[in-house]
């Protein structure tokens, strides 16, 4: 490949996305010989994601292959690898036939088999420790036609009744707790699909299987997961921890006395850290694992290339006397190892962010990690017996080697109130000393989340277009501690915006940036802060905002998690209690104001940040006479950047480039 300001290679366009294949949920068989992983690719005529299970010897990197390769008229997903406790057996999901079911097939290759007739959305699949059964969660059968006489109509008493990416939950459909029999197909319900249940993990023994699930009488207002367990022949669900603090991933030693999940002991509290526990299977106190490094456990760095069905859940290793996970620390995302009771240390030569990852328990462990760069959406990766870590798959070089990529280059400055930030800033492609050139400030979303070391395309594009960018990891943002997560807390738009001019002053100090060419743009909270930035300041010459938020008070009623996450992220602001503070901190107060032209992009399914967020500020900005463009797409929600209908995405990235290369000049 070619950095930015190499003449050889040739520039990104936007469907060049289309030609990326992800590698995703790595799964180690039980002895280490062998991985299985999900490729993923798109079929641009069909607009349709494919991917089919993958397989590879660990000691082999020239053993990758296709395990599974179902032919057919239309585009076939197949998902969640996961191997029978013999390794004689590898199960699955796969839509094959029409509709998502579970599979089982010879790791050695053969047809696959469809276990049973279930179908619908699949989800935490595990194999019981006999290998004669599967658990995991789902919704109940949608009722037929014949027995749903008002199909037309929804009824609900329920506060939390949509997501995003699901719509519309009807109240005793929610996920539960399955298991099925393999040799027959036969599938039971075990737990009561009214309160959406999830990570399903069989017992040691095989007699439980342990899940999460949020069950309090006030369930729709208090977020936290507790631990749960159900016989796995059936009966009532029994509570193995009290609202403590959530828990996440829950995995079971392999002696079957202790379980490590992903959560804390803090409440509802929705900026602490996720740490890494462990505790008594029986329950009791809960041990933390990762307290004293003050980074959260898991992935928060953002790609918009990635297509990663791995959960991110601990690994007990070497028969359990160790834990195997993540942790994002700064722009990196690594693997841990660490004895319960002691503190981690890093697993090293991996790339610097890890998306998923898994191992053997017993033995030594051999590793295996979809693990990605600023170059490269991310690779198999294997970390041997001997600790010496190897790429396994190269999908994507050839594309990349055509292309000219913008390395990003770490700076540092000071936010507001003394405090240290780092950013990125990408050089144009073909730039030349001597000439200016447009800046772009992009904002990530969350807040809770991480701009950092991974390959994001809408980046590499406009850089390829002859625009710099600039992000960085302003306050509220992961990765770098609680105080820092927390330093947004009841105060958007006050130092979160100062962070973000401070990123400006500092990318505007180079010489070959255009301080009268600047623009921004970003989606969700990233959205929120282009809105509001350009109330704020006259600096930018061009704004694109997605999936934005630009009235708090109304988000509150009509976003799926609105009256509960927003009156986290106000600090407790209630609308009939701090009416005018929540609209102090929502753009469309400050509407007159703007002099910016701004492209506004929204999803007519995205129940995160509503539509009608962004037909008020577009209303609101086209009587005021400010140039203004929105561009609504149909049958897409919040993640229509990640994960839309592939044809979607290219014209979404069209306009941004349009839109730009209008207001900020084309300098190609």
């Amino acid at each position: 490949m070619s950095s930015a300001n190499e003449g050889n290679g040739r520039r990104l366009r936007p469907e060049d996305i289309w030609s990326f294949e992800l590698v995703g949920d790595p799964r180690v068989s039980p002895d280490g010989r062998r991985v299985a992983f999900v490729l993923t690719g798109i079929d641009s005529e069909a607009n349709a994601y494919v991917s089919s299970i993958w397989m590879a010897e660990t000691d082999n990197p020239a053993s990758v292959r296709p395990l599974t390769n179902p032919a057919g008229d239309e585009p076939v997903r197949e998902t969640m690898p996961r191997w029978s406790p013999d390794g004689s057996r590898l199960a699955f999901a796969s839509n094959r036939d029409g509709a998502t079911r579970l599979w089982v097939i010879d790791p050695d290759g053969g047809e696959a088999e469809r276990v049973g007739d279930h179908s619908g959305n699949l989800a935490g699949l595990t194999w019981s420790p006999t290998g004669k059964a599967l658990a995991f969660t789902s919704a109940p059968p949608a009722p037929s036609p014949e027995s749903d006489p008002q199909p037309d109509v929804y009824s609900t008493d329920r506060l939390r009744y949509k997501f995003n990416g699901r719509g519309l939950m009807e109240d005793e459909r929610r996920n539960a707790v399955w298991v099925m029999d393999v040799k027959t197909g036969d599938a039971t319900q075990l737990t009561d699909s009214w309160w959406d249940d999830a990570n399903p993990a069989w017992s040691a023994c095989g007699d439980y299987i342990y899940f999460t699930s949020d069950r309090y009488p006030e369930e729709d207002m208090y977020y936290v997961t507790d631990l749960y367990r159900v016989y796995g022949a059936g009966g009532e669900a029994e509570r193995i921890t009290d609202g403590e603090g959530p828990v996440n991933n829950p995995v079971v030693s392999p002696d079957g006395e202790r379980v490590a999940f992903i959560g804390n002991a803090r409440g509802d509290d929705t900026v602490a850290n996720l740490e890494l526990c462990t505790m008594d299977i029986e329950g009791g106190d809960r041990t933390s694992a990762t307290s004293s490094i003050d980074r959260s456990v898991g992935n928060s760095v953002g790609s918009d290339t990635r297509m990663d069905g791995g959960t991110g859940e601990p690994v007990w290793i070497r028969g359990g006397e160790e834990i195997l996970f993540s942790v994002t620390d700064g722009p990196r995302c690594d693997l841990h190892v660490t004895v319960p009771g002691s503190d981690p240390r890093p697993v090293d030569g991996l790339p610097p962010v890890i998306t998923s990852f898994s191992a053997n328990s017993e033995g030594d462990p051999v590793v295996a990690a979809v693990a990605a760069d600023w170059d490269n959406p991310g690779d198999l990766w294997i970390v041997g017996r001997d600790g010496i870590a190897t790429r396994f798959t190269a999908f994507n070089d050839a594309l990349l080697d055509e292309l000219i990529l913008s390395e990003p280059k770490r700076v540092e400055y000071i936010g507001a109130e003394d405090w240290p930030m780092e950013g990125w800033i990408m050089e144009p492609a073909g730039i030349r000393d001597g000439q200016k050139y447009p800046l772009v400030l992009h904002v990530h979303g969350g807040p809770a989340a991480t701009s950092g070391n991974a390959f994001f395309f809408e980046y590499q594009l406009l850089a390829s277009e002859g625009w710099g960018i600039m992000y960085n990891n302003p306050r509220g943002s992961k990765g770098y501690g609680e105080e820092h997560a927390r330093g947004v807390i009841g105060e958007w738009g006050r130092n979160d915006y100062l962070d973000l001019m401070a990123a400006v002053d500092r990318a505007s100090e180079l010489d070959w940036v255009d301080v009268d060419r600047l623009g921004v743009t970003g989606g969700s909270y990233g959205g929120y802060m282009t809105n509001w930035m350009v109330t704020q300041t006259g600096r930018f010459r061009a704004a694109a905002t997605f999936r934005s938020i630009s009235n708090l008070y109304t988000k509150y009623g009509c976003s799926d998690i609105g009256f509960y996450h927003n009156r986290k992220g106000m600090g407790g602001a209630d609308l009939w209690d701090e009416e005018d503070f929540i609209m102090s901190r929502s753009p469309i107060r400050y509407a007159p104001r703007v002099t910016t032209p701004i492209l506004i992009v929204h999803a007519e399914e995205d129940y995160r940040c509503p539509m009608e967020q962004a037909e008020q500020w577009y209303s609101a900005l086209k009587r005021l006479g400010v140039t203004t463009q929105f561009v609504r797409y149909a049958g897409e929600n919040h993640e229509l950047s990640r994960s839309g209908k592939p044809q979607n995405r290219v014209d979404r990235l069209r306009r941004l480039v349009a839109w730009f290369a209008e207001h900020l000049g084309d300098t190609r």
